[in-house]
This record gives C-alpha cells, structure tokens and sequence, in this order.
C-alpha cells in the first residue's frame, strides 16, 4: 500500500494554482507528485462523490459482504490536510475554458487555475434507450452506485446484468448467490446456477412507470426485472471539454510527459486515450500515471 505522507526532498519552490480533477489513483498520484516538489503551490482536488478516495476495485466486496464501507478508504481527511490539498466533494464539473483557464462548477462559483490535471477515470455510459432514466437502473461506477444496489437487492425478484468483463461477471455470480434470479446479457460461457444467459438479443427499452418493472428485447419480448444493471463499456469521463479545443480521440491525448495539446492542462490515468505513450489502465498503473504527471508538472 502507497503511504500516506510524501517526502519532501527535492522539493521545488513554485506556487501556482493546480486544480485536479478527480479523486481516485490517477488524482491522489498526481498531488502527491506535486508535493513532493512543491510545498508552495495550492492544490485543489474536484470529485462529485460524497467520499474520500477510496480504492474503487474493491467496491463489490460492499455487495457479498466481505467489506465494510471503512475498509475501502484509501486516504483518509488527514491525507488532504497534511498535504495542504482542498478537496471538493459533491463537485461537479460542468465545462472548461480554455483560454479564461477557468472551471464552471454545478451549484458553485467558478474556479480558476493555473495548471490544470485531469484523472477523472473512465465511466459507464447507460444506454440511450427508451426509459433508460427510471429508477432501479444502474450503471457501476462508484461506491455510491454499489450501495444502491445493495439496498435494492432485498426487495429484488428478477436482476438484468448487462455487459461484459470481469465487473459483469463477478456482479451476476455475487447477486445468484444470493438466490436472486439473475439474466446475463453477454458472454458467459460457464454460468453459475441461478443465471440464464441471453445473447444476440439486445435490451431496447426499460419499462414501468417511475420504477423498472421490466424491459422489452430487439425481438419484442418482455422480461420482467427489478433491477437492471450495467457494466462493462466505459467511456472517458470528459464531457466537460465538449466544445473545447482539447484534443481527444477516445479519450485525452497526451505526450510523454502527459501534457495535452494545451500547454496547461494535463491527463493521468485511465480517462487518457489508449496507444498514447502516457496512457495507462488498471489501479497502480493509473496511480503511477498520476505520480508521473504530477512529477513533469513541477518540471515546467
């Protein structure tokens, strides 16, 4: 486990102001990267969840119950204060500009910054199908998100996962040990009892009023469910540069020093297009794509 604290050797005297956008590995390497060459500089850390960071590969021990929520910090309100980090939660980013060096926050002032980092991660993008905004949807992105679906599952008859990948994997088998009948919508070549595999046939609208009470497949079938759950086609988490002339292809294109086309906006971690020399998938990869970043930031 990374320690909490950064040393401070070779520390560099540059006070700016550094935004960081994020909260998880890729956020928490690059401001540990700052600090430990630059104690001057006044770092502000942006997340929209309500928690400190937390290591994210570990939330669906929340749902087999082989984790407390507590168990999952990975650095705690100390971290921040020690290191002199700000940290907005409950912040959502709503645009960038480019040129006022500027963030529009949602339900606050906006923010101004000198250098700007962005380890917003990558997300699950639900669907834009008929109905996709009823609630019992989900797609799994967050602590907050594996907590809904704890608190549904109790009252759960029928469970749709949907998707691809060892997250959709793992969340059909945690919810059939539960015996809840769970439908699979992609590959599963070897199913464990309680799940029925669907392929080739594509949910195309959440029905029900408020509340998901079933969906209706491509050839029109009916299947009844209480919940429906999405995972496995995460896009990066970048929306706020739409109309921006940052460059993207898939996700933030960087350089070798994780700079971005715009000399002052920089990228770690999984929301970085994939092929570029700083790109970098996974939890400590991303963590050590942060600390990187943070490291050539100071360099400036």
């Amino acid at each position: 486990m990374f320690g909490y604290f950064v040393s401070i050797k070779n520390i560099k005297i540059m006070s700016k102001k550094i935004v960081i956008i994020g909260n998880s590995a890729a956020a928490i390497g690059a401001a540990e990267g700052i600090r430990e060459r630059s104690r001057e500089s006044r770092i502000t850390m942006i997340s929209d969840e309500d928690f400190v960071s937390y290591e994210r590969p570990k939330i669906l021990g929340i749902l087999d119950g082989r984790l407390k929520e507590r168990q999952l910090v990975w650095r705690n309100q100390d971290f921040y204060k020690n290191n002199g980090i700000e940290l907005l939660l409950e912040t959502k980013v709503e645009g960038v500009s480019t040129h006022r060096k500027r963030l529009t926050l949602k339900d606050r002032d906006s923010l101004e910054f000198d250098e700007l980092v962005v380890a917003s991660g990558r997300r699950e993008a639900l669907p834009s199908i008929k109905g996709i905004q009823k609630e019992g949807v989900v797609a799994v992105n967050s602590l907050a998100d594996a907590k809904k679906i704890q608190e549904n599952l109790p009252i759960a008859h029928t469970v749709l996962v949907i998707g691809q990948g060892a997250v959709a994997l793992e969340l059909a088998r945690i919810i059939a040990a539960k015996k809840i009948e769970v439908k699979f919508f992609g590959q599963f070549d070897e199913p464990p009892e309680g799940v029925e595999v669907i392929r080739d046939n594509p949910v195309i609208e959440i029905l029900g009023e408020a509340d998901v009470r079933a969906v209706r497949l491509a050839n029109h079938k009916v299947v009844g469910a209480t919940l429906v759950i999405f995972s496995g086609s995460p896009r990066p988490y970048a929306d706020f540069f739409k109309d921006t002339d940052v460059r993207m292809e898939g996700g933030l294109v960087v350089d070798g020093t994780m700079r971005t086309n715009i000399p002052f906006i920089w990228a770690a971690g999984d929301v970085c297009a994939p092929g570029q020399e700083g790109a970098s998938y996974g939890w400590e990869a991303a963590y050590a794509s942060g600390r990187k970043c943070g490291e050539c930031l100071c360099r400036i």
